[in-house]
């Protein structure tokens, strides 16, 4: 049964430039039709005028419902809780698995705003809470960051297509693909022509002083691009127009990664301020101390968990993340081939991914980063494919990640049977 059953509840069905509001009396009935309101200051205060007005009517406070928009819904919802209202927040969904109660074929907005209304006040549907503002700050901060960061991927890419075809062999030049040595050469250099035409002593110097090498392997490399510069010069001429493409690319690079540097400077700044929770800073310095953890990834992990005493069992927590297993079985049918199910978090799962891969590689000098999780992945690729093998790091990490939180407590690396002694001789009653 609802919790919501014997209120007064408002389903807002929201869209980028207005919305639709329906309301529902104690008794379940429709108090009016269904009516829009605009995204502005008119429209915001239309709609609190006349929920203070049914308030005064009903002698019941408006329980206010929306459907999770993206940002859209954010205005909306901070604007009404601003004026002393409750409201929650539907996942879209559960929202949607209520399409089909109605055998008529009929969807538009003023059902929606009805559907979720209904749906609040006579299902037991789970709610979700709008984090604090810090918080909310922080996710929107993180996931800009790794928004540009796939545009700087994108932009990369096509340099290195362009290269591929006007620079041939350039890439092969350098160990890593674009890195800075290799952006730094093709800033002062970038064409083929251009790196003819330098003086020796200069190439040299650059390679050498932005790698932290040798002359000696300065010089090797220096002559690398000279065959890979003559090698180009059999490409039609009227390729060498293209030149311009490789300008702009290396200069759209070093303004994305300038950028990035000024969001990742600016989530330093918010969680250090003095109006960022203490718990949330304190939570993401107990996860950045995790091997394959580092501080951005620990923001970005306690800006999509929000509030983690929401979360009651490690089950709950894997089911945000979307790690959970799908389920597929009816009758005597039992799938054997159960994906996770992505249900979650799309951001968190990311970084989820990429601590996972951290977390069970090697240094150069052939440390492991963390024994005991890259044993446990070489355990389960011997009857597994290895992207299996990585999803169930993930899951393990996310026990990891919740125990930790629960117990604010540094994470300790302990071998299985270590921590089978340990919770052995912490179990263990004492003598009376």
């Amino acid at each position: 049964m609802s919790q919501f059953l014997n209120d007064f509840v408002v389903g807002i069905d929201v869209s980028s430039e207005f919305s639709l509001v329906a309301m529902l009396a104690p008794n379940g009935e429709l108090i009016r039709k269904p009516f829009r309101i605009d995204h502005n200051p008119a429209g915001f205060h239309k709609l609190l005028d006349i929920l203070k007005k049914e308030e005064e009517r009903l002698k019941r406070k408006p329980i206010y419902f929306v459907e999770s928009t993206g940002i859209f819904h954010l205005p909306l919802f901070f604007f009404l809780r601003s004026n002393d209202l409750k409201g929650f927040v539907l996942n879209p969904l559960c929202v949607h698995s209520t399409k089909n109660f109605d055998l008529r074929k009929v969807k538009n907005d003023k059902k929606d705003a009805e559907a979720i209304a209904r749906l609040a006040k006579y299902q037991d549907v789970k709610v979700s809470m709008v984090p604090e503002p810090q918080i909310l700050a922080l996710r929107m901060m993180t996931r800009e960051y790794y928004a540009l960061s796939d545009m700087l991927t994108e932009m990369k890419n096509r340099l290195c297509t362009d290269l591929y075809l006007l620079f041939p062999g350039f890439l092969n030049a350098f160990s890593g693909t674009l890195g800075k040595t290799a952006l730094a050469v093709l800033k002062s250099y970038p064409s083929p022509r251009a790196i003819q035409k330098a003086d020796l002593e200069t190439l040299t110097l650059l390679i050498s002083k932005t790698s932290r090498k040798s002359s000696a392997w300065a010089s090797n490399k220096v002559k690398q691009l000279q065959e890979c510069a003559q090698l180009a010069s059999s490409m039609p001429q009227e390729f060498s127009l293209l030149d311009a493409k490789i300008k702009v690319h290396i200069d759209g690079i070093e303004n994305m990664q300038t950028s990035l540097n000024g969001i990742e400077a600016q989530i330093h700044t918010m969680i250090e301020s003095d109006q960022f929770p203490a718990s949330a800073r304190r939570n993401i310095e107990l996860l950045d101390e995790i091997p394959g953890i580092g501080f951005l990834t620990a923001a970005t992990l306690i800006a999509e968990i929000g509030d983690f005493t929401l979360f009651k069992s490690p089950k709950a927590f894997t089911a945000f993340f979307g790690i959970d297993p799908s389920v597929n079985q009816s009758g005597k049918f039992n799938g054997d081939r159960n994906k996770i199910s992505k249900r979650g978090t799309r951001f968190g799962r990311r970084v989820l991914f990429t601590a996972a891969m951290a977390s069970i590689r090697t240094t150069r000098k052939g440390e492991e980063i963390n024994p005991v999780m890259r044993d446990f992945y070489t355990s389960k690729c011997v009857n597994k494919k290895k992207k299996v093998a990585l999803v169930a790091v993930m899951h393990k990490l996310l026990h990891y990640i919740f125990a930790v939180l629960r117990d604010q407590k540094s994470f300790e690396i302990r071998k299985p049977e270590d921590h089978q002694s340990w919770r052995t001789t912490k179990l263990q009653p004492v003598a009376a």
